[in-house]
């Protein structure tokens, strides 16, 4: 992870940019750490929608607290997400890499 200020941000966005793709970049104001930059440009249309769906990480922590899990196939159903399998190819783009969740 590479801390930033903002002065840097704005004078080299674009490299900022792509760097963002490959790491996560924490962007302070005033010497106090305000935002992450994270890179999206390898996610696909389905990743962002779950990434970005309350219900979905509400289920996330309720399957957590339970100690239950439910299959992905399931929860793509319930929130009306096509599965990677019905694309064609049936699987993901390779060089994806699984990311950490804090």
């Amino acid at each position: 992870m590479k801390n930033i200020g903002k002065t840097e941000l704005q004078g080299d966005l674009d490299a900022i940019l792509t760097r963002a793709q490959s790491e996560r970049i924490v962007i302070s104001r005033g010497g106090k750490p305000c935002a992450v930059l994270v890179g999206i440009e390898d996610y696909d249309a389905e990743d962002l929608r779950r990434a970005s769906s309350e219900d979905f990480w509400q289920m996330i922590r309720q399957r957590r607290a339970g100690g239950t899990s439910v299959p992905l196939g399931d929860v793509e159903a319930r929130l009306g997400i096509t599965s990677a399998s019905d694309k064609p190819g049936g699987k993901r783009p390779a060089g994806r890499k699984a990311r950490k969740s804090s």
